[in-house]
């Protein structure tokens, strides 16, 4: 019964009690603090992926803004890595539309590339190795809601010629990936252009017949005559040849302000020659497709480079209903036969020539206006009515200014999207 009541040792077992339950509490400590560091660093991850997508995601927008990808030999990028049209630091050069490696490498070094088997990886197969992968596709136009198994397979062009493209980012730190997109949209501006009939330095009708060879007052409903603007500098007395006592100009607007030397800027025929090139309307010497026929001049624009004395005969450009402009960057050109013009031609003479810039001989026929600028002059010659003023054209010219992403496309998917 002493020894029943004996109380020795009843602190040593208290003692170990005790000490169980405070190295317990330390153990759960320490693996609270443990899940915590790895959650922030997987957060931490997470976002510095967020971060290289976003920044790839950005750049790829910004490379579309500066030249549209509207056609296949326009497209952006041009690369194929592992069968898939995609952009990638080892990819991207200073030409094929990619983001700049060298800046986004210098923003956003690469993070470690052994990762532990079973890492969830990206839908598309871009590997972990790469620090950020850029994909550009065209947009079917079914949806605002991105459908990666849908559009995966499209070209990197705007195959359907909607204005829009789908721009998928994908960004990997430390193993955790992040995927971004969002859809583009082309930024269309109306260039301001001078509404005359015509507009250049100087102007002569060599037909000696009693007729209208410059109808100023164009066909109903024009409101209004378009003018004769000409700048009369260096040429004169032969700035303005033509025979009032004929009505070779029926009304006669000869008497209109003048219209600055120069009518587009460097910066605006570059965004024009932009818009053509992703229309499919661009023409120039260096690329062997100066035009030959009058079809090939049609467009909104239409763009002419390097092409020097331009001779086409017969055929039609444009139509009534759908004027178009174009735009020659040097050169001359010359209208004879049955050639038809529907829209405005405007020739930018940067060699400042003083000789005739654009020629209408024979039954040739301009419905809309010519400008030309400098020292430039317009030449009209033929059997009828050279030109019939049409101030259509003029109100729809528009060039390139950029692309932006449309609002509420902006997503994070799902790492199977």
């Amino acid at each position: 019964m002493r020894r029943a009541g004996d109380e020795q040792g009843f602190a040593l077992i208290s003692a170990i009690m005790l000490l169980s339950v405070i190295i317990g509490l330390g153990m759960g400590l320490l693996l609270l603090t443990d899940n915590e560091q790895r959650a922030s660093a997987r957060e931490q991850a997470s976002e510095a992926a967020f971060q290289v997508a976003e920044a790839a995601l950005n750049a790829q927008v910004g490379q579309i803004s500066r030249a549209w990808p509207g056609r296949k030999e326009e497209a952006y990028p041009d690369t194929t890595d592992n069968g898939l049209i995609r952009c990638t630091a080892a990819t991207s050069t200073a030409t094929n539309g990619c983001p700049s490696a060298a800046i986004l490498s210098a923003a956003y070094p690469a993070s470690a590339t052994s990762c532990p088997a079973g890492t969830p990886k990206d839908a598309w197969g871009s590997p972990l190795s790469n620090n950020w992968t850029t994909y550009v596709r065209n947009d079917l136009g079914e949806s605002t809601y991105f459908n990666s198994a849908t559009e995966q397979g499209q070209p990197g062009y705007d195959f359907v010629g909607n204005g829009k493209l789908w721009v998928r980012a994908v960004g990997v730190a430390q193993c955790r990936v992040v995927t971004l997109v969002t859809l583009v949209s082309r930024q269309l501006v109306p260039v301001s252009f001078p509404e005359a009939a015509v507009s250049g330095n100087w102007f002569k009708v060599t037909n000696k017949g009693k007729k209208v060879i410059v109808n100023t007052a164009g066909e109903p409903p024009v409101s209004q005559p378009g003018a004769i603007s000409m700048r009369d500098e260096g040429c004169a007395p032969e700035c303005e040849s033509w025979d009032p006592t004929k009505e070779q100009i029926s009304p006669n607007t000869t008497k209109a302000p003048k219209n600055p030397s120069t009518t587009l800027t460097a910066e605006q025929m570059a965004a024009l020659k932009s818009e053509a090139k992703a229309a499919g309307t661009f023409h120039s010497a260096a690329t062997a497709n100066c035009p030959t026929s009058m079809s090939e001049i049609s467009g909104l624009p239409a763009y002419v480079e390097g092409c020097g004395e331009l001779k086409l005969t017969n055929g039609v450009a444009n139509a009534a209903g759908k004027p178009g402009f174009l735009a020659l960057a040097d050169g001359t050109l010359e209208l004879k036969g049955n050639a038809e013009f529907f829209g405005v031609i405007y020739a930018r003479n940067p060699a400042n020539s003083s000789a005739a810039v654009v020629t209408l001989g024979g039954t040739a026929q301009v419905i809309g206006g010519i400008n030309v600028d400098g020292n430039g002059g317009i030449l009209f010659g033929s059997s009828k009515a050279n030109l019939i003023y049409d101030p259509t054209g003029f109100k729809n010219i528009k060039s390139y200014a950029g692309a932006t992403p449309t609002r509420n496309t902006f997503r994070i998917l799902p790492i199977n999207e």
